[in-house]
């Protein structure tokens, strides 16, 4: 098996939303902001970015009422790339393990 992980830390930028799939799985959907300085080349080097975190089953329903805009979050889990229903891609964060710092 390849590899997949990350973990990133960060700010929810607004408020969780929790769905239930026809099979009854929940899933709990928000975006993640980064910001930090980097080493690069030996230089440091501003990062952002914005990543978008799906937590499903049994933690999304754990964490569907505690989970609010603005808390600083570090989340790990695997990366999958998906497309929405108008066809626009992009890459998400399924987290596995997520930790209030």
């Amino acid at each position: 098996m390849t590899e997949n992980f990350l973990r990133l830390s960060g700010c929810i930028t607004e408020k969780p939303t929790f769905k239930v799939s026809p099979s009854g799985v929940g899933h709990c959907y928000f975006t993640l902001e980064h910001r930090s300085v980097q080493k690069e080349a030996e230089l440091p080097r501003n990062v952002y970015c914005y990543m978008h975190i799906v937590i499903s089953g049994t933690l999304a329903t754990q964490l569907k009422n505690k989970l609010s805009k603005g808390m600083q979050l570090r989340i790990s889990g695997f990366i999958a790339y998906q497309k929405s229903a108008n066809n626009i891609g992009k890459l998400v964060l399924h987290a596995q393990y997520i930790e209030q710092i």
